[in-house]
């Protein structure tokens, strides 16, 4: 080190600079003399060892690495290769190509220069590399002749050329890369046809893709209305009402398909309802799609507003192949369409309102994913949409989707496109997925939320029922009556709170006619970034069908904001 950069706060004594002076001329001579490199100092230093990235395509693969200051240049090998490749200090990417597939190793290191550097410790990297071309993505359209068809694909990067085949043909027909589409004559217009393709590859730059199959019908679509699935396979909807379209239809459980009107392909409005049934995994849809962290959002049934540009297709993700019942309104503009989920047969099920149909507001529930997530529509005055209104904004987590009230406020159309015809409304709010009892008090006076079902018209006579519902606290701590309205006495109660496993066991009022959800039963969440649902068990004996359930939160507080709690997943099964 220079004498200049010495600092001491101590006063030099002449055994201290003895001592001094004997330290410094050591490290004088174990430096084997004074440096005049740009280090500023004695001795050889060793480099420091590049950050690597690597990003591979087929059997290329490329790396990258920070460059190194005072680096003589780099020198890298691959796997257990013992002779190094070396680049010059301005090369900070190398591109291998004709790899083998399966894992690798990329070695790279700094060069010193010798007088004044030394190489620095080897860095790896490790790999994948896997040659297997993308499958293309077939289309087809009717050819200009009767039975003809022209199958089209895009270009697949690195593909050598492409192999194809109609139905059951023994061998496949291959052509150049610069070929992209096909034409078939001779075609019958009266069975599915399945046409079956694969990128082809060259070894050692690429492997052939996995097949792809396209399947298809020559039919005549410029009438009626038609479903076309991914795969290319049509089926015709009934007019079951003028202009109104009908049918069931089966799918995979990860599908997507379009609707054909006078052969002008459809799908849903952009954030009009969700588009699809299962798991929201689409963009397009109004209620977030995201999970945070476990929570989803299962819906099975959507409606909304269709478009045809740009064309969001319908969309299917489930667990399963299943059944969905369509149905097609061309009497309105724009058309109109409702999916609904077709499940397994349930006796038992006399009601059953799980609120997919509510797609505005805020997320309230899971508020640590995004603070401004879900969609606003158009009003919140219900009285002015009817619910098919595409979302035009993201919402504060705190803001519902609309007021609903089913006397005098709400259209009947807006009721009807939320499942809510027949409901007892009062202060209710949409937010996506779920219902909101009661708001803050305001100018306009405190709004009490109520909810009450429809009769139990299905019952015949006295009958044993288990009513299941989900609830969560929105902020408040004031113990919220469940009530049975008509006829029935509460026999048993129980709740999983935050489901949790346990059973715990709720005392009916006196009488058996009403429990109360305590802050218990309930715990209030304020703002947590994400809210778990207590989950709330009543078996009632002598059930009629003039029965109701009511959540009524008149009066439970000072202010109508100490009633503000979310309801879901209500259903009502006989025993």
């Amino acid at each position: 080190m220079p004498i200049s950069n010495i600092q001491t706060d101590e006063t030099y004594t002449p055994m201290k600079k003895y001592l001094f002076l004997t330290l410094l001329a050591a490290a004088f001579l174990a430096g084997g003399g004074c440096s005049s490199s740009d280090d500023d100092g004695w001795g050889v230093i060793e480099l420091a060892s590049p950050k690597l990235k690597v990003t591979t395509e087929l059997a290329t693969a490329t790396v990258t690495w920070d460059a190194v200051a005072k680096t003589a240049g780099y020198a890298y090998a691959l796997d257990g290769t013992a002779d190094y490749t070396s680049v010059d200090a301005a090369t900070t990417t190398v591109t291998l190509t004709a790899l083998a597939e399966g894992g690798h190793t990329f070695r790279l290191k700094a060069v010193g220069d010798l007088d004044h550097t030394t190489d620095s410790a080897e860095r790896t990297i490790d790999f994948e590399i896997d040659p297997t071309l993308p499958q293309p993505a077939p289309t087809y359209v009717k050819g200009d002749e009767t039975g003809s068809v022209v199958v089209s694909w895009p270009a697949v990067k690195g593909a050598a050329g492409y192999a194809y085949k109609f139905g059951e043909a023994a061998s496949f027909t291959e052509v150049g890369a610069d070929v992209l589409s096909v034409t078939q004559k001779g075609l019958s217009a009266e069975e599915p046809i399945r046409f079956t393709m694969y990128a082809v590859g060259q070894l050692p730059d690429s492997k052939d893709s996995e097949p792809v199959s396209l399947t298809f019908q020559l039919v005549d679509t410029s009438e009626g209305v038609w479903v076309r699935k991914s795969n290319g396979e049509l089926f015709e909807l009934t007019e079951s009402e003028a202009k109104i379209y009908t049918g069931t239809v089966s799918v995979s459980a990860a599908d997507s398909f379009e609707i054909l009107v006078e052969n002008v392909p459809y799908g849903f409005l952009s954030y009009s309802g969700n588009g699809g049934v299962g798991t929201v995994n689409n963009d397009r849809a109004c209620v977030p799609f995201y999970t945070y962290p476990a929570a989803e959002y299962y819906v099975r049934r959507s409606l909304g507003r269709m478009a045809s540009d740009p064309l969001n297709k319908f969309w299917i993700n489930l667990t399963a192949d299943a059944r969905i019942d369509l149905r097609i309104d061309c009497t309105q503009d724009p058309f109109r369409y409702d999916l609904q989920l077709v499940e397994a047969d349930d006796p038992a099920l006399i009601l059953a309102q799980y609120f997919d149909l509510m797609v505005y507001g805020g997320d309230w529930i899971q508020t640590g994913k995004n603070a401004k997530s879900g969609r606003m529509g158009q009003s919140t005055d219900t009285a002015l949409i009817d619910g098919t209104e595409p979302g035009e904004k993201e919402a504060s987590y705190t803001t519902f989707g609309a007021k609903i009230a089913s006397e005098g406020e709400a259209s009947p159309a807006y009721l009807a496109n939320r499942g809510l015809t027949g409901w007892g409304i009062a202060h209710c709010f949409e937010f996506p997925g779920y219902i909101r009892l009661s708001n803050t008090a305001n100018s306009s006076g405190n709004m009490y939320g109520i909810l009450t079902t429809p009769k139990l018209t299905a019952l015949s006579g006295p009958t044993s029922i288990t009513l299941t519902f989900d609830a969560v606290r929105f902020a408040s701590t004031s113990d919220i009556p469940v009530k049975v309205l008509g006829a029935g006495t509460i026999k048993t109660a129980s709740v999983r709170i935050e489901e949790g496993t346990a059973e715990t066991a709720i005392t009916p009022a006196a009488g058996g006619q009403s429990i109360a959800i305590t802050s218990t039963h309930c715990p209030k969440h304020a703002n947590d970034d994400f809210k778990k649902w207590s989950c709330f068990t009543l078996t009632i004996d002598g059930a009629t069908a003039e029965t109701q359930i009511r959540w009524d939160t008149t009066g439970v507080g000072a202010e109508s904001k100490d009633g503000r709690i979310c309801l879901d997943n209500i259903a009502i099964r006989k025993n």
